[in-house]
C-alpha cells in the first residue's frame, strides 16, 4: 500500500483555519487511511492508502478536513521517493545545515509558467536565494521570512502552494520512508503526533 505525506496549506495560523491534530487522524483514519501519523502542528499528515493517484489522495484529504472542520483547505500531495529527491538535491546545503528554519520548500499543486518562474529566477532577491525544480521551490532566507525580496518575487509566480521548512521536509522524508512510523517503531494503536521539533523563527 503506497504511503503519502499530504500538507495541508494555511492551517492553525493564529486563530485561524483551526484543525485539531487528533480529530484529523481520526477522521483520516476512519476514511480508510492506515498508520495515520501526523507531524507538528502545522498540516502534516503521512499516511497509507489504497489510493494510487496523488490527486485522488489530496481529494480525499481535503474532504475528510471538510467534514470535520467544515474548511475548504488546499491539500498538496507528494510522495516519499518525491521528498527524497528533493533532499537529495538540496540546492542550499550549507543554509538548509546552518538554519534549516529559514529554508522554505514551497510545494506548488503545479508547475508554474515559465516565464513566471524565469522571472521569479531572475530576480535580485540578495541575500536571499531562490532555486526551483519541477514543482518545488526552495528559499533559502537570509535572516527572516517575511517582508523580504524574495517573498515579493514568489507572488509574481501566479501558482498556488504550501511552504514547509527545511526540517519539517527531512522529518516527514523520514517518516514516509519508515512507512509512516517514526524509527522503525511499531504503530500505536490510536495514531500519535510526533513531538514537535525544537522551536525556530520558521513556521513547518
Amino acid at each position: 500500500m503506497p504511503t503519502w505525506v499530504a500538507l495541508l496549506r494555511a492551517v492553525n495560523l493564529g486563530g485561524r483555519n483551526r484543525v485539531s491534530m487528533p480529530v484529523l487522524r481520526e477522521g483520516l483514519a476512519a476514511a480508510g487511511f492506515t498508520a495515520v501519523r501526523t507531524y507538528v502542528n502545522s498540516g502534516n499528515v503521512v499516511a497509507g492508502s489504497a489510493l494510487t493517484d496523488p490527486a485522488a489522495v489530496a481529494a480525499a484529504v481535503r474532504r475528510v478536513v471538510a467534514e470535520r472542520f467544515d474548511l475548504d483547505v488546499p491539500v498538496v500531495v507528494r510522495t516519499g521517493e518525491q521528498l527524497d529527491a528533493l533532499v537529495a538535491w538540496n540546492p542550499f546545503p550549507d543554509a538548509a545545515a546552518e538554519r534549516p528554519n529559514l529554508v522554505q520548500v514551497v510545494h506548488l499543486v503545479a508547475e508554474p509558467d515559465p516565464d513566471r518562474l524565469a522571472a521569479v529566477l531572475a530576480a535580485d532577491v540578495a541575500p536571499d536565494r531562490i532555486a526551483a525544480r519541477g514543482t518545488e521551490v526552495v528559499i533559502a532566507y537570509a535572516d527572516r521570512t517575511t517582508g523580504t525580496a524574495a517573498e515579493r518575487a514568489m507572488r509574481r509566480l501566479g501558482t498556488e502552494g504550501t511552504a514547509r521548512n527545511w526540517r519539517t521536509l527531512r522529518a516527514l522524508a523520514d517518516l514516509a520512508r519508515a512507512g509512516g512510523v517514526a524509527g522503525g517503531e511499531k504503530p500505536a494503536r490510536a495514531p500519535v503526533s510526533l513531538p514537535r521539533p525544537r522551536p525556530g523563527r520558521a513556521r513547518g
